[in-house]
């Protein structure tokens, strides 16, 4: 027996409706802002480029900034939704019970391990955590967790996609924010790799477009996916991240309005570049209106999520499943961030979801943290575990077993069946406590102390797997040590993160 659960809804079918409906409006009413600086190339600017596609696609370009949907294109786009949707199966397989963590995040600060310490985040904080994350078996990365603070600004996410190279057994993603660094990261990613071929196809960093809701795209996001395309091949990919109660309504439903009409303008853009239908591509959070900032955690930010996975199976079929993960707004491990990280992740685990990334971040993702990695694997282990579900079979009945110790009373401690089968059946965490409260009074010892002291264990005993020879590595730091001289040349600052 697995775990059995249906996806929780939050939307009945006329609610769904009446907000599909709503952004099919607003989609046509509010146009798409265009602007800032764009990097040329011998054809114009990449907005040129776009512009030139969106007109073909039907859209009217005004004052070259703004680009206005015209009904029939809303609606042609809705119309490519409902085919792909008839086109999807209907019957799906199970959700599976393996959960697959991913540690995550582009930190520009580290808690640091041994005392909680916030300070800026460091190649060497990346190298040591790369050891790490090598070094616990069924580990993945979603986010390279740490951004280099000690080298220079405009090129700190080369440095961290080298460091992440010379530190694993493999690269792992990191996000492209520069067009112009492109190039280096292709060619990172193909000494690492040895296949540029493969790389074309499935890079391991990403390039991707982001809208700054409301309803805008920056000619640094348009470089970004426009030159992917035209060094790479890949097809143009646009996301939003709407934050209700600062870039949309702080009504959830106005939010979802909004996150919709604008996911419906960005599979605009990738139908009219690449004739592809992208699919639903928001991550949607909200407001604290105490701070003002935004928050990845917390009741609003997980209805948004359930909600938004409904109305993209409306859109664009598939399976309802739920949305989040293991975030939290504290800024060093402790009960908020268990609370917050274990809630999230149950919920999503309830609603089907299986892979996770957000392990070791702390407040948004802004903050990295090995001490709580090795929380947030005790989470997954407990998870884990409850999905297995209860095998049931004539060895696990154990009707004999019964038979024969029960009579002796209760010493199923010491018997051969329980040996054979404990690690199995039971939860055997690391860092819960489990004794009584003797023991623990005379030796103290809470849960985050048990996390340092693994933490700082795999900091001292975690070795450096990467695989390439002398010569890869040298290559690789003539890599980065060309992308310094051009940020530095051209005076190129950090640019935003998603």
């Amino acid at each position: 027996m697995k775990l059995l659960c249906t996806p929780p809804t939050v939307l009945n079918d006329d609610e769904i409706a009446q907000i599909t409906e709503a952004a099919i409006r607003i989609a046509a009413r509010v146009p798409l802002r265009v602007g800032g600086a764009s990097e040329d190339n011998r054809e114009g600017t990449y907005t040129d480029q776009l512009f030139a596609m969106l007109r073909d696609f039907g859209c009217d370009i005004e004052d070259n900034e703004r680009v206005v949907f015209p009904t029939q294109v809303i609606d042609r786009v809705v119309q490519a939704c409902a085919e792909h949707k008839a086109a999807m199966p209907t019957e799906f397989p199970d959700f599976g019970d393996e959960i697959v963590p991913s540690a995550s995040g582009q930190a520009l600060w580290c808690c640091d391990p041994h005392d909680d310490h916030i300070r800026s985040a460091t190649v060497q904080d990346l190298a040591e955590f790369s050891h790490v994350v090598d070094a616990i078996e069924g580990l993945g990365r979603a986010h390279p967790t740490f951004i280099p603070q000690d080298v220079p600004s405009g090129s700190s996410d080369v440095h961290a996609f080298a460091t992440i190279i010379l530190n694993s057994s493999r690269p792992y993603r990191v996000s492209v924010y520069n067009a112009e660094l492109l190039p280096h990261f292709i060619e990172l990613d193909t000494i690492a790799r040895g296949d540029r071929e493969a790389v074309n196809k499935e890079p391991t960093f990403a390039a991707k477009a982001w809208f700054n809701s409301p309803f805008m795209l920056t000619a640094e996001n348009v470089d970004i996916g426009m030159k992917a395309r035209e060094l790479m091949g890949l097809p143009i990919t646009v996301s939003t991240m709407p934050v209700a109660g600062a870039s949309t309504p702080v009504t959830l439903a106005g939010s979802l309005a909004q996150m919709t009409a604008e996911v419906l303008q960005c599979n605009v853009i990738s139908m009219a570049v690449d004739d592809r239908l992208m699919g639903w591509t928001a991550g949607p959070l909200a407001v604290d209106p105490r701070t003002g900032i935004h928050s990845q955690s917390g009741p609003a930010t997980l209805l948004l999520g359930l909600a938004g996975r409904q109305i993209s199976c409306h859109l664009f079929g598939g399976r309802e499943q739920a949305a989040g993960g293991p975030t939290t707004a504290a800024k060093i491990p402790c009960a908020q961030s268990m609370m917050e990280k274990t809630l999230h992740t149950t919920w999503a685990i309830l609603g089907g979801v299986r892979s996770f990334g957000s392990l070791a971040t702390l407040a948004f993702a802004d903050i990295g943290s090995l001490v709580q990695l090795m929380l947030d694997i005790e989470m997954v282990s407990h998870l884990q575990r409850v999905l297995k579900g209860i095998r049931v079979d004539a060895e696990t009945i154990a009707e004999e077993v019964i038979a024969e110790v029960a009579p002796r009373g209760a010493y199923f401690l010491g018997d051969e069946h329980t040996a054979r089968h404990f690690r199995e059946e039971l939860w055997l965490p690391e860092l819960v406590d489990t004794r009584v409260p003797m023991a623990w009074m005379s030796e103290p010892q809470t849960m985050v102390d048990n996390a340092r002291a693994k933490a700082l264990r795999l900091l001292e005993t975690a070795e450096n797997k990467c695989p390439l020879s002398e010569e890869q590595k040298r290559q690789v730091r003539e890599v980065v040590a060309d992308a310094d001289r051009l940020v530095s040349e051209k005076g190129m600052g950090e640019r935003t993160r998603m």
